[in-house]
């Protein structure tokens, strides 16, 4: 019998951040969480996600820390009275765990309801088979696919319809990628690891389609099959490479009108059919010979598409797909916001912008790594930019790449490629494609010669064409007014252009405002200036109309950390989360600067105010100039932080180690302690002697945590106020302190989440000089140890994991009980 009241919700987490999985699923799941907390509802959320900035919005009882797999929330199921599980907020490995879940019978037998898509859903979406068998009953295209569970059958069928062929593991258990094959020895390496990681033993084998157009559509349909096209996207690269590697812009930039309507009808269709309740993301492949198109995937949840779709558009995906899926529906779902009585979340969203997903990889920290781009992901991470034209949006993506890892998005130095090398990674996507493309025309290399060898749409190569005749103008005529007003408005930054005209970043930004060439602000938000909008999100770009609305209220400036990179990635994100509020907590309007499209603390209802800008000198001051900020904060020193000082920005530092503890420090306890004027408190103390992990409480004997305690507050009377981590060796009763460094930003989740103390928190009113807060608690008692293990990119890239990979190449971490 059905629960007619669905109270208790659960939700399972995607777990530990990995190339693919950025913070983009937490930043949907605080999001829905957020919105069931308003009608009342009882929410837990499962994760083993050690950076999880859920745990700051739920009590112990209602955050869970488990693993992920069948076993073990079977029985968290069993133990709990839930009344209905949302399954959109995990990606694909949590949709197979399910598979298992009710193979097991345990949705029947607890009397379990899915909320926004069902089983059948599921299953016929992520078995290739399924997927094609109902698309073929529904009239749209797609690549016939083969279901095998044997080498030689796999083979044979190749054979038959020859390479290159795709390669997808099926219900894998892990988030996998299409394997592209071009030959038998490729075929043979990469069936291994597919049958491997398919929970069937099957792989699913399909004819190559590379060197067809990409375009991705984001939908929502509600519980009246009313359907909408929330954001439709086009891929710079074609199918071949992976998604996520690819620069995306949207809105679509090269289709016609008819190529467009069919597919978002198309698209529209299919949300139908597959009955989807909520979100769904789309991806087809467009033969622009032809003007066929053909279905490659059909997402069901909530991924990294889906949150660009939100960031690009101003459109609160999340919010309105949790509404629908109580029953609401689109025409009486209410959007934030919008100052019209009848404004509500039936308005398909309508851009004035052109907003572009850039990659960013970290190859300079994995230099055995192969670079080629290919359908195996190798992004740790994204950046999202904004302009009024193709190229400025472009350019300024191009530059939101900081200067940290500006170096690791070539693989080479493009200037000093012979002829032959060029043309060889221009055939060969890499890494840093974007810097080949413009080196080749800047060599003189024709559209039709670089379409023809990239297979990358001709429309884009007169667009890089105008940005390098902008720089060659720039070259020659430096400190002409005119041509910097026109290098400005498509989105040339003052970097570039001192680089340009051989002078300092300086030199520039006191000639432009000499010649009042001066930013505006603009508002993102769904409806192009239709409707009357609260707007709290915007971009810079060089027009005439200013749509910031500056307060007199203080006001701190926080510098967010822009793209996942291994070492800062979503510990950072979790830090400025937790900054902005308590900012706001000590009555500061808070204003941030970031532009990662998938972090959590760009959601809409955490910082009042948010520039989706590259983290640039140019760009903070043109913010910092409007804003007049009492508070410029960051999270310790990094180069941007040195750009700013350096240019005389006054800069508040949190006393923070920007990527993780002292590596190669041999050492078998951890003390977190404090130092606040003549108190020194230690926090807690942790255990490190085993796997390079990081565990809590330590199990050490008494009276060596008493000798701890003695030297860890004599180490902190050395230190300045803040927070730090004290390291020891034990070498029989004798303690060894071999390194006092200040708190790692890695660790800080873990150690606030076991510790019950809000260090962030306590940092921030430290830095600002305020009274202290009421995060000075007691240390929970903890039945067994908690256990921080890192989790690095090695596999994913397809490099042997040496024997002590270093912390700060880790891109995750994953939490568990021992």
């Amino acid at each position: 019998m059905a629960r007619t009241k669905l109270q208790k919700i659960l939700i399972i987490g995607s777990g530990p951040n990995t190339i693919g999985v950025d913070t983009e699923l937490e930043a949907a799941a605080l999001q829905t969480i957020q919105e069931l907390h308003q009608v009342d509802k009882e929410v837990t959320f499962i994760t083993n996600n050690a950076n999880s900035v859920i745990g700051n919005y739920l009590d112990s009882d209602h955050f869970i820390i488990s693993n992920l797999d069948a076993n073990s929330l079977i029985a968290i199921l069993r133990n709990n009275e839930f009344d209905a599980l949302i399954p959109t907020l995990g990606g694909a490995p949590v949709f197979q765990v399910l598979h298992q879940l009710d193979e097991a019978g345990i949705f029947e037998q607890l009397n379990i309801r899915l909320l926004g898509v069902s089983l059948r859903t599921i299953a016929n979406t992520q078995n290739p088979e399924s997927l094609n068998r109902i698309l073929k009953n529904i009239h749209e295209p797609y690549i016939p696919t083969n279901i095998l569970n044997d080498a030689d059958a796999v083979l044979k069928f190749v054979h038959r319809i020859g390479y290159p062929v795709i390669l997808k593991p099926v219900a894998a258990i892990s988030n996998s990628s299409r394997m592209r094959c071009e030959n038998e020895h490729q075929l043979k390496q990469m069936l291994a690891s597919a049958f491997r990681i398919s929970t069937t033993h099957q792989v699913a084998v399909e004819k190559s389609i590379v060197g067809f157009k990409e375009i991705e559509m984001t939908l929502i349909r509600d519980n009246e099959n009313t359907r909408m096209l929330i954001c439709a996207a086009e891929d710079f690269n074609p199918v071949g490479v992976h998604a996520g590697d690819s620069v995306v812009f949207t809105p679509t930039q090269t289709l016609t009108d008819q190529e467009f309507q069919a597919i978002r009808t198309s698209a529209l269709r299919i949300v139908q059919e597959f009955k989807i309740r909520g979100i769904c993301h789309i991806q087809f492949a467009l033969n622009t010979v032809t003007g066929n198109y053909y279905v490659i995937r059909v997402n069901p949840y909530f991924d990294r598409t889906t949150a660009f779709a939100a960031r690009a558009t101003g459109y609160p995906v999340a919010l309105v797909c949790t509404q629908i899926s109580f029953g609401r529906n689109l025409r009486n779902i209410k959007i934030p916001g919008l100052r019209q009585h009848d404004s509500l979340a039936l308005i398909e969203p309508t851009l004035d912008h052109i907003a572009v997903r850039f990659p960013t990889f970290s190859f300079a920290s994995f230099a055995n790594a192969n670079q080629e781009l290919n359908t195996r992901m190798k992004s740790t991470g994204s950046v999202i930019a904004f302009g009024r034209s193709t190229e400025e949006a472009l350019l300024k993506a191009i530059r939101s790449v900081d200067s940290t890892t500006t170096s690791e998005q070539a693989a080479l130095d493009e200037s000093r490629l012979n002829e032959g090398q060029l043309i060889n990674v221009l055939v060969h996507p890499t890494a840093g494609e974007m810097f080949y493309l413009l080196e080749a025309i800047r060599r003189g290399y024709q559209v039709e010669e670089l379409s023809e060898l990239t297979k990358i749409d001709a429309f884009y190569f007169y667009k890089l064409i105008h940005i390098v005749q902008i720089e060659k103008k720039l070259r020659k005529n430096p400190f002409d007014a005119s041509i910097l007003q026109n290098a400005k408005y498509y989105g040339y930054g003052d970097s570039q252009i001192a680089r340009l005209w051989k002078c300092s970043d300086k030199k520039v930004r006191e000639f432009r405002h000499t010649n009042h060439i001066e930013p505006t602000f603009k508002g993102i938000e769904p409806t192009a200036g239709e409707f009357p909008y609260n707007n709290r999100s915007y971009y810079t770009t060089f027009e005439t109309e200013n749509e910031a609305q500056i307060s007199e209220q203080p006001k701190v400036f926080i510098l967010g950390t822009a793209n996942s990179q291994v070492g800062t990635n979503s510990a950072a994100d979790y830090v400025t989360v937790h900054t902005i509020e308590t900012c706001q907590n000590l009555g500061y309007e808070t204003v941030l600067i970031n532009n990662n499209p998938g972090a959590i603390s760009i959601l809409p209802k955490l910082a009042d105010k948010l520039y989706l800008e590259p983290l640039t000198v140019e760009n903070c001051l043109n913010i910092i100039n409007s804003e007049q900020p009492d508070f410029v904060i960051a999270q310790g020193k990094w180069q941007i932080v040195t750009d700013l000082s350096e240019a005389g920005v006054d800069i508040t530092q949190l006393p923070l180690s920007r990527t993780s503890r002292a590596e190669n420090v041999d050492s078998h306890y951890l003390v977190v302690g404090r130092k606040s004027g003549d108190t020194e408190r230690n926090l807690g103390c942790f255990q490190t002697d085993q796997d390079d992990s990081l565990r809590f409480p330590s199990q050490a004997d008494p009276q060596i945590l008493k000798k701890i305690e003695h030297i860890s507050q004599s180490e902190l009377r050395k230190q300045s106020d803040g927070i730090y981590q004290i390291m020891f060796k034990q070498e029989g009763t004798h303690l060894i302190v071999t390194g006092t460094i200040p708190l790692a930003i890695q660790d800080i989740p873990f150690m606030t989440g076991v510790l019950n103390y809000d260090l962030v928190d306590d940092l921030v009113r430290m830095a600002l000089g305020k009274p202290e807060g009421d995060n000075m608690v007691e240390i929970p008692n903890t039945e067994g140890q908690l256990k921080l293990d890192h989790i690095f990119p090695y596999e994913q890239l397809q490099i042997p994991i040496p024997k002590n990979p270093p912390f700060s190449l880790a891109i995750g971490a994953k939490i568990s009980k021992s």
